[in-house]
């Protein structure tokens, strides 16, 4: 390892120890929960996020009390059929059960949380899985407007709804922890998944947040939404529609200016074994300059970036 490399890594941690995680640990509300921003209501989103990164960015092997408070919140917050609101008020799943399952995972006393959770997930089905909505479509012509293959299909914001690539993705990620009962519904799922994000990646590589092509007008990719769907489909690191995301990816992220979107690329080009150095110096830099307004997805995916912990994505079911 060079001794540019070398420093990086080491600065970058003590940035994590110093600023991204104390600013998490502060933020964290009574309840157990984060808001996305200080002083704001405890939300499933966020807790998942901070949760993640204060499991994995922290130095000591045991849970600390503001973890295990956290991981108090997500249990409570489950709704009886498995999966978690949106918001506090809500009392329908959401897209973000991919998110408390990620934060729950790994822990063996939320092993029957997790199991729910994942379950919800594997049955749950967006607005194109039904006939009624293909034949809708059909009906009114709307297959002219925009590149979609219905029976490719994956998660959506609200349950429902149309399939939108952020969501599926999450969920495609974090599925990959499913085991025992739930293996062949995860299976499927996530394979129907998987070809409806190759097939909705844009034209020059990587993704935007819905379809490839408008009314016959190629998308614009966007950072975040390529970061997570490169994320999810790691596993297949040679195929060509990956290398072409990364290489998007890569001459993008000189333009990147968001630390969010920042953090975000550097997940996904280190998940992909690619060089990240200068891209985490500016990425702390930028967090630096903004850690007045920081919110909390922000300063977790930070930490992730920087803290050099390989280990954060869910890994599949012991064999």
């Amino acid at each position: 390892m060079a001794l540019e490399e070398r420093k990086a890594l080491e600065e970058n941690r003590v940035f994590v120890e110093r600023t991204c995680l104390p600013f998490l640990l502060h933020s964290q509300n009574d309840d157990g929960g984060w808001g996305f921003r200080s002083d704001t209501h405890s939300r499933v989103e966020p807790s998942g996020w901070a949760l993640l990164a204060l499991r994995q960015c922290s130095s000591s092997s045991e849970l600390p009390e503001p973890v295990v408070r956290g991981l108090n919140f997500l249990k409570a917050a489950q709704l009886p059929d498995g999966s978690w609101p949106a918001s506090p008020e809500a009392q329908q799943g959401s897209w973000v059960t991919a998110v408390a399952c990620w934060a729950l995972h790994g822990r063996e006393e939320f092993s029957g949380n997790l199991d729910r959770g994942l379950g919800w997930l594997c049955a749950d089905e967006p607005g194109e899985a039904q006939w009624w909505w293909r034949a809708i479509r059909t009906v009114r012509g709307f297959r002219g407007v925009s590149a979609q293959k219905d029976y490719y299909y994956g998660w959506s914001w609200t349950h429902g709804t149309a399939s939108w690539v952020e969501p599926t993705s999450l969920a495609v990620t974090v599925l990959e922890s499913a085991g025992g009962n739930l293996l062949p519904a995860a299976t499927r799922r996530k394979k129907l998944a998987e070809a409806m994000l190759y097939y909705r990646m844009c034209p020059g590589g990587g993704w935007n947040c819905g379809n490839p092509r408008v009314y016959g007008v190629a998308g614009e990719p966007q950072i975040g939404t390529t970061a997570w769907a490169l994320l999810a489909l790691r596993h297949n690191p040679d195929r060509a529609e990956n290398q072409l995301s990364l290489q998007w990816l890569e001459q993008a992220r000189v333009k990147i200016k968001s630390p969010a979107s920042l953090a975000l690329a550097c997940l996904a080009l280190q998940a992909y074994r690619r060089d990240t150095v200068q891209l985490t110096i500016g990425l702390r830099e930028e967090l630096e300059r903004s850690e007045t307004s920081l919110n909390i997805p922000t300063a977790a995916f930070g930490a992730l970036a920087l803290c050099g912990n390989e280990n954060w994505l869910p890994a599949g079911p012991k064999s």
